[in-house]
């Protein structure tokens, strides 16, 4: 069995600086982990974690507290966790919160019971009124992401949508939509409540009136409920949702009902998955870089537990990257049918 000598000696490196690399050490320049790394997969060797537990008072662990499982985004973003985290020699422990605060916290406190050096967490967007994010338990490092963590002192990592809510509206506005409706997720979501300000916000600088919002639940079925209503209501010519699952909500009333999306209504989703770009009409999308929203995020976490000179403070709101703006067939210029225009959805 290969020890962390054989390690060493096929890195090229001290013993002390393979330890850093197999606790994933933030001191180290990217290129020496990987190759410390590369040996140890390369002999075999595997890392006693009890042993090192007793050591250095760490686990080897981080846990992530995901917003729902079931959303392609939190997939996504799980899989982009696990990858970055895999980097520092670090395994992932997972909690689906299924977007209930309830859930949200026991998950929390089960992951701590089981030790991790830290946790990553995905605020749930289903939040009573006046509801405050839990503390880290026991000071243990842990960072938000995606959301912000209501009345807690922990940094949150976030992606910006600013620039291409901006391009969208500019879009929309180019083609001669003028009747927009954005189905905008839970009520009482605060991060939701502050995307649905921005749409708002960029829409009216492009020339649009009143934006007309209704509230579901991040689900298909929730979805096309609130698709249906705002139809019949509003009768909107373009439908924003605030994530992919809302999305395939709004498709499969369209459906039911025989719209022509990207003719009879326009769509756009925030958040992209492989299918959109594929079916026709391909979907027009507000695309966020998943990848450098968990990349971050690991490594914010990272220097709180090994106590890097630098570490965002409590509270603090970092931005991993810029969302992008990426038209397709669902926003063509509007052509609504007759039979469109003239119908009372039930």
């Amino acid at each position: 069995m290969a020890t962390i000598r054989d390690v060493a000696k096929a890195a090229g490196v001290s013993i002390a600086t393979v330890s850093r690399a197999l606790n994933g050490s933030t001191h180290l320049s990217v290129q020496t982990q990987r190759k410390v790394l590369a040996a140890a997969e390369e002999l075999g060797y595997q890392k006693d974690r009890l042993a090192a537990a007793m050591r250095t008072g760490r686990s080897g662990t981080i846990g992530l507290v995901v917003g729902d499982i079931m959303n392609p985004f939190y997939a996504m973003l799980a899989h982009c966790v696990e990858r970055a985290v895999h980097s520092h020699a670090t395994s992932l422990l997972l909690s689906n919160a299924h977007e209930d605060e309830k859930s949200y916290e026991n998950g929390i406190r089960a992951l701590a019971k089981q030790g991790v050096d830290g946790l990553l967490v995905v605020p749930p967007s289903r939040i009573a009124p006046g509801w405050i994010h839990p503390e880290a338990p026991d000071g243990l490092p842990m960072v938000a992401l995606d959301r912000e963590a209501p009345g807690a002192a922990i940094p949150s990592i976030v992606i910006d949508s600013a620039n291409a809510m901006q391009d969208m509206a500019e879009h929309l506005r180019s083609l001669g939509y003028s009747r927009p409706a954005y189905l905008a997720g839970p009520e009482f979501c605060i991060a939701g409540k502050r995307r649905a300000e921005k749409l708002q916000e960029k829409l009216a600088s492009s020339g649009f009136g009143h934006l007309e919002i209704e509230y579901c639940l991040h689900e298909a079925v929730s979805a096309a409920s609130a698709a249906r209503c705002i139809l019949s209501l509003y009768r909107p010519d373009i439908i924003i949702c605030a994530s992919n699952q809302i999305a395939l909500g709004v498709l499969m009333i369209a459906k039911s009902l025989g719209i022509q999306l990207g003719a009879d209504l326009g769509l756009v989703a925030i958040d992209d998955v492989p299918w959109f770009s594929v079916i026709s009409p391909a979907i027009t999308v507000i695309d966020q870089p998943v990848d450098k929203l968990a990349n971050l995020g690991v490594t914010v976490l990272m220097k709180q537990i090994f106590g890097a000179s630098y570490t965002p403070k409590p509270g603090d709101c970092l931005i991993a990257g810029e969302a992008a703006f990426i038209p397709r067939e669902s926003t063509k210029e509007p052509q609504p049918s007759a039979q469109y225009a003239g119908r009372w959805l039930p």
